[in-house]
C-alpha cells in the first residue's frame, strides 16, 4: 500500500500505548511510535511489521521535559513524517499526599500530562485545521471527573485534559476531531508506577488495554467529543456528577483510608 495515512501515538512503550498502535495498525495505519523507553518500541514496531504489515518509525523522546517536544518534531520534520491522527497517551501519575511529592517529579508528570500534550496538539493541531483534515485522541481519565486525595496532582492534570479536549471539539470542528478517552483502572504498568494501589471494587471495573484502544479510536473515528471507556465506569461518572464535590472528595479519601493516614 502507498500513501497510507501516519498516526504518532505517544506513551507507546507499554499499556494502552501499545494497544492504541495495534488497533491502529490493524486499520492500515502507518505509524510512529515515541516514549523513553526505545527496546520495547522496537519489538513492538517488528511485530506490528509483520502482522499488518505497516511502515512503523521508532523514535526515543522523554515528554516529561521541557525540551521534549521540541525535540520530537524537530525529528519527524527531519524525516518528513507528517501524522494525521495525533494521540496523546503519554502519562505517569504520582499516588501520595500532594505535600510529599518530590519537586522534580511533580513538575515532570505535569510536563508531560498537561505542557507536552498541549504542545503536540497545538503544533499538529495547527497543521491539521490548515489541512482541512485530521484526528487528534487525548487520553484523560476517571480522575478528570471528580477531586482526588492522594493523586491530586494527577487528577487536576486530567481534568486539564478533559477541558482541553471538549474545547478543542469546538474549536476545531468539524474538519478536525478531537476526542478525549477516559479509561478507567486497567492492567497496565501505571499501578507500579504511580504506587496507586487498585482496592476490589476498582478491580472489577477493570478492562483490557486492547478493548479501552478500540472503544476510544471507534470514538475518535465517529466524531465524539468524549468516551468513557466501559459501562460500569460510565455510571459512576453520572452518578459523580449529581453529588456535591465536596462530598465526593471525601469518600474519595474514605475510600482511600488507611494509605492515606499511614503516609
Amino acid at each position: 500500500m502507498q500513501n497510507r495515512e501516519t498516526a504518532l501515538v505517544t506513551g507507546a512503550s507499554s499499556g494502552l500505548g501499545v494497544a492504541l498502535a495495534e488497533e491502529l495498525a490493524s486499520r492500515g495505519y502507518d505509524l510512529i511510535l515515541t516514549a523513553r523507553s526505545k527496546v520495547p518500541m522496537e519489538e513492538l514496531a517488528a511485530r506490528l511489521r509483520t502482522r499488518s504489515g505497516v511502515n512503523v518509525t521508532v523514535v526515543e523522546a522523554d515528554l516529561s521535559q521541557p525540551d521534549g517536544v521540541t525535540d520530537l518534531t524537530g525529528k519527524l520534520d527531519a524525516q518528513g513524517l507528517k501524522p494525521t491522527v495525533v494521540v496523546n497517551n503519554a502519562a505517569f501519575g504520582l499516588n501520595e499526599r500532594f505535600v510529599d511529592h518530590d519537586h522534580d517529579r511533580l513538575a515532570a508528570m505535569l510536563c508531560l500530562n498537561v505542557l507536552s500534550l498541549s504542545e503536540l496538539s497545538r503544533f499538529y493541531g495547527q497543521r491539521m485545521a490548515a489541512a482541512g483534515r485530521g484526528h487528534i485522541l487525548l487520553v484523560a481519565s476517571l480522575a478528570a471527573y471528580q477531586p482526588d486525595p492522594l493523586m491530586a496532582a494527577y487528577g487536576a492534570s486530567k481534568a486539564y485534559v478533559l477541558s482541553l479536549g471538549e474545547a478543542l471539539h469546538v474549536e476545531l470542528s468539524p474538519r478536525v476531531g478531537v476526542t478525549v478517552l477516559s479509561p478507567g483502572f486497567m492492567e497496565t504498568g501505571f499501578s507500579a508506577a504511580s504506587g496507586f494501589e487498585p482496592n476490589r471494587a476498582t478491580i472489577r471495573t477493570a478492562l483490557s488495554p486492547t478493548k479501552v484502544a478500540r472503544i476510544g479510536l471507534e470514538a475518535m473515528f465517529r466524531g465524539q467529543p468524549t468516551v468513557v471507556a466501559g459501562g460500569m465506569n460510565r455510571a459512576m461518572v453520572f452518578v459523580t456528577g449529581l453529588l456535591p464535590r465536596m462530598f465526593v472528595a471525601r469518600q474519595v479519601s474514605k475510600a482511600a483510608g488507611a494509605s492515606l493516614h499511614a503516609k
